[in-house]
Formats: C-alpha cells, sequence, structure tokens
C-alpha cells in the first residue's frame, strides 16, 4: 500500500484544488498537516501511482511513501509488536474506509522489517 503526498501552500483553495483533480478516484481517508506556510496533505487513495502522477500533471508536488493498512482491532496489538522491534509510527491516516471496512493507514520507520513483524504475529494487513 502507498499513499500520495501533496506539498501544498497553506491557503484557502488549494486543498479543493487537490480534490479536483482526483475526483475520478476513490480516496479512503487523507490528513493535513500544518507546516505554517505550507502543509502537507497524505491521501489514501485507489490508484496511488495515477493519482500522483494526476497531480504532478497540474504543477502539485506530489509522491508516494510505503504505508500499512491496519484493521481497526488489531491496532494495540501493532503497536505493541512495533514498539518492541523498535520501529516506529511516524504518520498515520485513521478512520480510512478500505473495501468498506475501517483501518488505520500507518507510514513507519522501517516498511520491510513492519512487514515481517506483522507476519510473524499473523495480522492482517493491506
Amino acid at each position: 500500500m502507498e499513499i500520495v503526498s501533496v506539498f501544498i501552500q497553506n491557503m484557502p483553495g488549494r486543498l479543493s484544488q487537490i480534490m479536483r483533480e482526483l475526483e475520478r478516484f476513490a480516496i479512503h481517508g487523507f490528513s493535513i498537516s500544518d507546516a505554517g506556510d505550507f502543509g502537507i496533505v497524505q491521501l489514501c487513495v485507489e490508484e496511488p501511482r495515477a493519482a500522483m502522477e494526476r497531480l504532478k500533471q497540474h504543477d502539485l508536488i506530489a509522491h508516494l511513501t510505503p504505508a500499512l493498512g491496519i484493521g481497526k482491532g488489531d491496532m494495540n496489538t501493532v503497536i505493541e509488536a512495533f514498539e518492541e522491534a523498535g520501529i516506529n509510527i511516524d504518520e498515520a491516516i485513521y478512520a480510512a474506509i478500505i473495501d468498506g471496512e475501517p483501518m488505520a493507514v500507518l507510514k513507519v520507520s522501517d516498511t520491510e522489517h513492519a512487514l515481517d513483524v506483522l507476519e510473524s504475529t499473523g495480522i492482517t494487513y493491506r
């Protein structure tokens, strides 16, 4: 799974530009981080690579970031397993709805290691 991160100027109208460009894609969830005059919008969207390319075609700075989708019932187990393994959760989009299931989409410090931890604990992820 990947999330689309978009660097934008922090002013009215910029978020609506992103949403207009992505209206043909299902958006499962998003978050906005304030960084003063600028911000970062992170989107959990179907076809993330195509969504990123669409944004770039319209002069928006966008890139893909590896992420993990975790079911809401598994969060405590995942957090504890990651803590034991020394994996930091850097960012999260909570309340993303993917295929009708509520999920948390996590960006972690070491995706490969996190995948190994999830597989060893038997936790389902996307």
